[in-house]
């Protein structure tokens, strides 16, 4: 039987160990400084653009849809989903419903159709990292071998049903392991960001 929830740990100083660390970082100071300078505009920030492309270009690099980012195009895809990603701040992975399938399915198919499904993830999370975790193929592929109960039907990500699939079997992952998770962050630490970082630690980088 796998134990992965089982034997949870805090990730965060084996993550720390991964090279491209800092970057993540310097994306979410770059985020932060977008909404100190533009309260009411952030996601049309300068700073939130270069945040995107910046953890893409260095965390989803060999992705050939990655290669094929600029600018405008993400300015673009951050206007047409401003709305929705307005009305989803509010939420995060522990109480997500079926109000709000809809508009997670539109902003990860927009952010998906231009930079595939790990890079959607990937700033998603980093726009909303209460909400949106990340995920990629091998990650993927190991829970729903393991976890078929939670993840049976995320496929490889291809459509915005199987991310939404993805997000609410982490939320009952979450609760189902409640005491083992909960019992090893401290009382700030944001839950679905965590549940990101000890994936990679755990599956990516197998520690």
């Amino acid at each position: 039987m796998d134990e992965l929830y089982k034997d949870f740990c805090d990730p965060t100083d084996e993550f720390k160990t991964e090279p491209r660390y800092f970057c993540y970082e310097l994306a979410t100071e770059l985020i932060n400084t977008a909404k100190q300078a533009n309260s009411k505009d952030w996601y049309q920030d300068e700073n939130t653009i270069k945040g995107i492309l910046l953890l893409l270009f260095t965390w989803n690099f060999a992705a050939r849809k990655t290669k094929e980012l600029n600018f405008d195009k993400v300015r673009q895809v951050l206007k047409k989903c401003k709305r929705e990603l307005k009305e989803l701040e509010s939420y995060d992975i522990k109480n997500i419903d079926s109000d709000i399938e809809e508009k997670i399915k539109s902003v990860f198919k927009s952010f998906k159709d231009l930079m595939g499904q790990t890079g959607a993830s990937k700033a998603l999370s980093l726009l909303n990292p209460k909400l949106f975790v990340m995920w990629d193929t091998k990650i993927r592929r190991y829970l729903k071998r393991n976890y078929p109960k939670y993840f049976k039907g995320i496929g490889n990500g291809e459509k915005a049903e199987n991310y939404l699939i993805f997000l609410f079997g982490i939320k009952n992952i979450i609760q189902d392991y409640s005491k083992e998770i909960k019992g090893k962050l401290s009382g700030d630490a944001i839950v679905a960001k965590k549940i990101d970082e000890y994936h990679y630690v755990k599956i990516i980088m197998n520690k």
